[in-house]
């Protein structure tokens, strides 16, 4: 349990779930599941849309000199989450390179 903070007995927490798209397309019907999922969520859970995945290519080099701006937020916000939600495309009988990025 190395890094996990339990939570008390009997506290009534809200699921935060971060959501993002493998897709950079505005009108993707994967951003249109991720709304759906959002107004469906249960009550006790908030699904909030990662809008901003503005990431620069990974680069090693970079990321030895430390995380530009967009990729600091990003880790940010998923730190934060209770759980990550991620609707994505099939590319190629594989991952989007926007996701596979992400993921780096």
């Amino acid at each position: 349990m190395d890094g996990i903070v339990p939570r008390a007995a009997g506290a009534r927490d809200v699921l935060h779930v971060l959501g993002f798209a493998g897709s950079l397309r505005a009108h993707s019907h994967n951003r249109a599941l991720l709304r759906s999922a959002q107004e469906l969520a249960p009550a006790g859970m908030v699904i909030e849309i990662y809008e901003s995945i503005d990431l620069p290519l990974f680069n090693e080099d970079v990321e030895a000199q430390g995380d530009p701006e967009a990729v600091a937020a990003f880790k940010a916000a998923i730190r934060e989450a209770d759980a990550l939600l991620i609707a994505t495309p099939e590319y190629n009988y594989g991952i989007p390179g926007v996701l596979k990025n992400a993921i780096d």
